[in-house]
């Protein structure tokens, strides 16, 4: 350590000591290992704590250690230090007086050098020249300086002005004080601005997470709303519209119809779906194609053979009839359909798919039990069936059922899941498709355009062999919901 009282002197007897009698004594084997250990320590935190800045730390834990006469005379020198700079603080001329002298000669520098000036003749001999007064401050500029203290580091250079203002280091200290002043401007300038970009990042990034938690809440909230029935949405532009129908029971078959309508059983629908308002249009299936280059090379059948496929706008049997992107499209077989459902689940992400034969009974009657959700009867304004527009409508022509579904009578019939089986003997009750039985044959559901009214009963079925397009064959899709 550096002080006013000169820098401390060499190692006393104990160092002395620790050469010429431990060291050998460690060669001859004589010197205890915990001796060693201990002097190792006691070398170590010297060390450690950097000589006389750490020598009160370093006697506390060895008073009596191999550095302590150092230790010692380290903190007594700093004590010399504090006393004068305490004794130049107060500016006492009189204590000054008789104490200058031997200050001056152990290196201590005057601050109260006005008060000196003024002393007799004798006194200011003692100071012997103002040459050790302004090494002192210059040797207190620097160390200020050194520690980034720069209000100290002006204050000492003034003091130096004073009693020589022409002095080449007042002159050279006031450059390096400027020059750390504006240092100091530009570091604290440039921590305002990490701080100011800091906060601003800060704000940004609190604004992000604001908004993607708010956008995650609305589309979770869009996503509860999709799960309430009767809610109506559309996954993407040119997607068929869903409405969501909610869990429950129902009694599927008839007691009146024919034997692949029994036995007639419950079944329970324990979860909302979502389930097409309307059945697949032309100019949704048209966007299909389009997609993914879909072969409809098979031509499709008609009652009389007639050449037709699902892209014409004429009809089989009204040369005056034209269909458009809103009819309904026919000409697909049930590969299609699958096909189409798959190609929309990637479209959107969401799990597309045909509904079961007991989730479109279920769908269809919307809580009626009657023939027809209208009741037990149907008339021509209700449905499309008995030939009476020449072909298919447009989607969404006849009044929605309680589920908000249009057409589930007549129009065209509708591909599902299942396999076909000739009765309910063994058939599912949770609501899932029956995926054994005649599989190359799959079931239609709902009636069409062109036959009469007891084929559009609610529980009534068909069926076709899967790799059969027909003019009247067309599909509605269905849509597991995810919590």
């Amino acid at each position: 350590m550096e002080t006013v009282m000169g820098r401390v002197g060499p190692l006393r007897w104990r160092s002395l000591f620790l050469a010429v009698v431990l060291l050998p004594a460690v060669a001859w084997g004589e010197q205890t290992a915990r001796e060693v250990l201990k002097e190792q320590r006691d070398h170590r935190l010297w060390k450690e704590v950097g000589g006389c800045p750490g020598a009160e730390r370093y006697l506390k834990a060895f008073p009596e250690g191999l550095h302590a006469d150092e230790a010692r005379e380290c903190l007594a020198a700093e004590q010399v230090e504090r006393q004068v700079e305490r004794l130049l603080e107060e500016c006492d001329a009189h204590l000054a007086a008789g104490r200058l002298s031997t200050a001056a000669r152990g290196g201590n520098a005057v601050d109260c050098y006005g008060e000196v000036l003024s002393l007799d003749r004798g006194s200011r001999e003692a100071l012997s020249g103002l040459d050790r007064v302004m090494e002192e401050y210059g040797r207190r500029v620097r160390k200020a300086l050194e520690g980034g203290r720069l209000e100290r580091a002006r204050g000492f250079l003034e003091k130096m002005a004073e009693l020589n203002a022409e002095s080449l280091e007042v002159m050279d200290l006031e450059d390096a004080i400027a020059r750390a002043e504006r240092d100091a401007a530009e570091r604290k300038r440039a921590e305002a601005e990490r701080e100011r970009k800091a906060k601003e990042a800060e704000a940004r990034r609190r604004a992000e997470a604001e908004r993607k938690a708010k956008e995650a809440e609305e589309r979770r909230r869009a996503e509860a709303r999709k799960r309430q029935p009767g809610y109506m949405f559309r996954d993407c532009p040119g997607c068929p519209e869903m409405v969501v129908v909610r869990e429950g029971r129902f009694r599927m078959g008839s007691t009146a119809g024919i034997d692949d309508e029994r036995p007639v059983h419950e079944v329970t629908i324990a979860r909302p779906f979502a389930v097409g308002v309307h059945e697949v249009t032309r100019g949704e299936f048209a966007r299909f194609v389009s997609a993914t280059g879909r072969s409809m090379g098979n031509r499709c059948r008609t009652y009389e053979d007639e050449d037709w496929e699902w892209r014409d706008g004429r009809h089989w049997k009204s040369p005056g009839f034209r269909q458009t992107d809103s009819h309904p499209v026919v000409c697909v077989y049930w590969d299609d359909a699958q096909a189409y459902v798959r190609w929309l689940s990637r479209k959107t992400g969401k799990a597309y798919r045909l509904p079961s034969e007991s989730e479109w009974e279920y769908v269809a009657r919307a809580g009626t039990t009657g023939p027809y959700h209208f009741g037990s009867s149907l008339s021509s304004s209700q449905a499309n069936y008995g030939n009476n527009r020449g072909g298919t409508a447009p989607v969404g022509s006849y009044p929605a059922n309680a589920f908000g579904l249009h057409d589930v009578h007549g129009n065209v019939w509708e591909w599902v899941e299942d396999c076909w089986n000739d009765s309910y003997n063994g058939a599912p009750s949770n609501g899932s498709a029956w995926e054994s039985g005649r599989c190359e044959v799959r079931v239609l559901r709902g009636g069409s355009w062109d036959l009469e009214p007891g084929y559009l009963r609610s529980a009534n079925r068909g069926w076709f062999t899967a790799g059969d397009r027909v003019i009247n064959n067309g599909f509605r899709v269905a849509r597991t919901l995810t919590p």
